[in-house]
């Protein structure tokens, strides 16, 4: 199920500047470490990497790309082929845990935020170089952003001791009388978005006005899993507007955790770019 067209990328690989040796720096530096440490995320020094990874266009790539990339038939419904085939770039061993988010921006064109430089062990990518992911952010800027998530709500059951994620969008419809469903599924999908999405940025360091935010491109997505495990249903959401950096060393250490829930799928991250002034 669809609603709406998510917008054409205008999010490029490198769009924030990276440089150093700007007044303050240091202290940004530091606070960001702080962060780090009191949300008990520490992972090492070193910043993340954003590649750009697109799937190779020469004849025997090419031939494969419907089968890999799902299109085959209908495939693409019940299956994730782009995660299997974005996980191959960090597998080096059986046990390793996903330690990068991604985003397929179109067909075969995807942007990868990671800890590790992605390696392509069957030649079916070509592969910029990766870039270190340390945008010279201050408080007060304004970025244009980009986000494709799965928005979440935890709920309470009486009979369960653990609480349970929900759509936010499907929560929030469950409020209104069925009948008044229908009509009011786009401005529920807007508010809830925007919702969810202004709660995150108080936690993430940013702030943002709806008047500022584009929401659309619901869509719903079914998972097949292995054996008999039961499908794995979600859904997405594509933002994008402005936004106003509140705490830089913040923002940046979420962006490399991502947002939402799903981002082994794709989901969850935060594309930014500067404002024009």
């Amino acid at each position: 199920m669809r609603l709406g067209h998510p917008r054409k990328d205008r999010f490029k690989l490198g769009a924030i500047p990276f440089s150093t040796g700007r007044a303050g720096n240091l202290a940004t530096a530091l606070s960001g470490l702080f962060f780090r440490l009191r949300k008990g995320i520490l992972r090492g020094i070193r910043m993340p990497y954003l590649s750009r990874v697109c799937l190779r266009q020469d004849a025997s790539v090419s031939a494969l790309a419907p089968l890999l990339l799902g299109q085959a038939h209908n495939e693409s419904k019940t299956r994730h082929p782009a995660h299997h085939l974005i996980w191959s770039l960090f597998a080096d061993h059986a046990d390793r845990s996903r330690d990068f988010l991604w985003r397929e921006m179109r067909t075969g064109v995807f942007l990868v935020l990671s800890d590790r430089h992605p390696v392509d062990r069957h030649g079916l990518f070509d592969i910029d170089k990766p870039k270190l992911f340390n945008p010279n952010l201050e408080s007060g800027d304004r970025l244009k952003f980009s986000l494709r998530a799965n928005p979440v709500v935890r709920r309470r059951h009486e009979k369960r001791r653990r609480s349970t994620k929900h759509d936010v969008v499907m929560d929030a419809l469950r409020s209104l009388p069925a009948s008044k469903r229908p009509l009011r599924r786009l401005e529920v999908m807007r508010s809830a978005g925007i919702e969810w999405l202004v709660q995150m940025g108080n936690k993430a360091g940013f702030n943002l006005s709806e008047s500022d935010v584009w929401v659309d491109g619901y869509t719903q997505h079914s998972v097949a899993r292995k054996g008999t495990a039961p499908t794995m249903k979600y859904s997405t959401l594509d933002f994008e507007g402005t936004l106003t950096v509140q705490e830089p060393p913040v923002l940046v250490s979420r962006i490399a955790q991502g947002f939402g829930s799903a981002k082994a799928y794709g989901c969850g991250l935060l594309l930014i770019r500067r404002s024009a002034r």
